[in-house]
């Protein structure tokens, strides 16, 4: 219910002050479990992947920024699983796959951090290693404009042109030679690989 008190809020904020469209909705699966990676280059990311998507996304979270106790009781009502780092936080990736298992979609920033230049940088392995765990499909995005309207550094969003877009799923293959650390590497660089090119042509 939380949710969707904040999503009745931010829908119209999005759609109609920062100027939302999307396109692509066809990729992200009707029902059943789902991973959304995109780039990251504005703290309105969230809120605009959120919008965009007809289904709830519960977003993966840096540790830090879920134990500041003014925002906390946000971060639990949209329910949003902390992680403290890339491959040593076992509690957080179990949490991540007991929501796949559950048939929601599952958000990540794969990139770790936000792009102070808006520029796309190699992937961290995290999602990938949800996607080989779980088999969902992984469904990559592109959220163009928004740094335009709040970049690294800004206080509040200004009106925007912002389209967000989704593309075709990939899934992990688990017969794929090399295994392990080198497997999830390669499947790392196809999201990465997806997710640009999503981007909107200079």
């Amino acid at each position: 219910m939380f949710y969707w008190f904040v999503k009745g809020l931010c829908f119209p904020f999005a759609h109609f002050y920062l100027g939302l469209t999307r396109d692509g909705l066809e990729h992200l699966p009707r029902r059943g479990p789902a991973i959304v990676v995109s780039n990251h280059a504005s703290y309105a990311d969230a809120i605009l992947l959120g919008s965009a998507s007809p289904r709830p996304i519960h977003f993966l979270v840096l540790q830090w920024m879920y134990d500041l106790l003014l925002i906390r009781w946000f971060y639990w009502g949209m329910g949003t699983i902390a992680v403290s780092g890339e491959g040593r936080d076992s509690k957080g990736i179990k949490r991540a796959l007991r929501l796949l298992s559950s048939g929601r979609v599952l958000g990540v920033f794969p990139e770790g951090s936000r792009s102070a230049d808006g520029t796309l940088s190699a992937l961290r392995l995290g999602a990938a290693m949800i996607a080989a765990l779980s088999g969902a499909p992984v469904v990559p995005a592109w959220i163009d404009g928004a740094r335009d309207s709040l970049p690294v550094g800004g206080v509040f969003p200004k009106p925007a042109r912002i389209h967000v877009r989704f593309g075709k799923p990939l899934r992990f293959d688990k017969g794929r030679a090399g295994g392990g650390r080198e497997a999830l590497g390669i499947f790392a660089q196809e999201m990465l690989d997806a997710i640009r090119r999503l981007e909107p042509a200079a």
